[in-house]
C-alpha cells in the first residue's frame, strides 16, 4: 500500500491518484517508511508468540514419546543358563497329566476301556521365575530373528509376583535393531476350568497404553501363546494357578 503525504489515505501500489483526496501519487517524493507493512497488532505479537510456544511444546513431546517407547525396562528377569532338570522334567509332565491312559492288547474290551475312562490324579508343579522364563522362551522359540518381521520378538520375561500379579515383558526388535518393551501387568485366573488372563495395565517401555494401543499390546502376547503347543497343552488340563512372589504352583489333571 502506497500512504498519500496529504491526506494519510491508503492507496494501491500501482496507483497514480489518491483514492482519498485526488492528488497525484508522486512515487519519488514518498519515504522509503511508506512501503514498509504497518507494524504488528498485538495480536498478531500474541498469536505469533504461540505459535513458537507450541512448537517448542511439540517438540518436546516428540521427544518424550520416543525416549518413552524404547526406554529400558528394569527387572527383566533372564535365566541363568538351561532351565533346571527337575523345572525340565515337570514341564514335559504337566502337558502329559490329564491325557488318557494308552492301552494295551492286553486285557478285554470292557478293562480298556475302565482303564480310560478312569479320571487321572491330579498333579501339582512348581516354577520359579528363573525356570519359567527359560522354559516357555523355549517352547516359543525365542529369539526369532525373521529379516521379513519388522517386530521379530526376542524374548519374554515372567516375572511371579504378589497378591497373584504376573509381570511379563516381551522384548521385541524393531526393524531387527531398536528393541521395544511390551509391558502386561496381570492377574490369571482359573474358572470353569478356563484360564483367564485379568490385564491391569499395558505399557510399551514407560508409555501406558489405552484403548487401541492396549489391545494391539495385549494381542502380542496372545498370538505368542496360542502358538505354542506346550503352552496349549498344559492349559487344556490346568485346574489351579496360584501365584506368589517368584514362584507359580499349578494343577493339572483330566477335566
Amino acid at each position: 500500500m502506497i500512504n498519500c503525504p496529504k491526506c494519510n489515505t491508503d492507496n494501491l501500489l500501482n496507483a497514480i491518484f489518491c483514492r482519498g483526496c485526488g492528488e497525484k501519487l508522486e512515487l519519488n517524493e514518498l519515504k522509503p517508511d511508506s512501503f514498509l507493512p504497518p507494524p504488528p497488532t498485538t495480536f498478531q505479537k500474541i498469536m505469533k508468540m504461540i505459535n513458537k510456544v507450541g512448537s517448542i511444546v511439540i517438540g518436546v513431546l516428540l521427544v518424550v514419546i520416543i525416549v518413552g517407547l524404547f526406554c529400558p525396562v528394569g527387572g527383566i528377569v533372564k535365566p541363568e543358563g538351561e532351565p533346571s532338570a527337575e523345572a525340565t522334567k515337570n514341564f514335559a509332565e504337566a502337558q502329559k497329566s490329564g491325557a488318557p491312559a494308552p492301552t494295551t492288547r492286553r486285557g478285554s474290551r470292557r478293562q480298556q476301556n475302565a482303564a480310560a475312562d478312569a479320571p487321572a490324579a491330579d498333579r501339582t508343579f512348581a516354577f520359579s521365575n528363573e525356570d519359567a522364563t527359560g522354559l516357555v522362551n523355549k517352547a516359543m522359540s525365542l529369539p526369532r530373528n525373521n529379516p521379513d518381521d519388522k517386530m521379530a520378538p526376542q524374548h519374554l520375561s515372567i516375572d511371579f509376583q504378589e497378591e497373584g500379579y504376573v509381570r511379563l515383558v516381551l522384548t521385541c526388535n524393531l526393524m531387527g535393531k531398536l528393541p521395544m518393551h511390551n509391558v502386561l501387568i496381570a492377574k490369571p485366573t482359573v474358572e470353569n476350568n478356563t484360564l483367564a488372563m485379568n490385564v491391569e495395565s499395558a505399557r510399551i517401555g514407560i508409555l501406558p497404553m489405552f484403548g487401541g494401543l492396549k489391545a494391539n499390546v495385549i494381542e502380542k502376547f496372545t498370538r505368542l501363546s496360542s502358538s505354542c503347543s506346550p503352552l496349549q497343552n498344559i492349559e487344556k488340563n490346568l485346574k489351579r494357578a496360584n501365584l506368589t512372589a517368584g514362584r507359580i504352583s499349578i494343577t493339572v489333571g483330566k477335566k
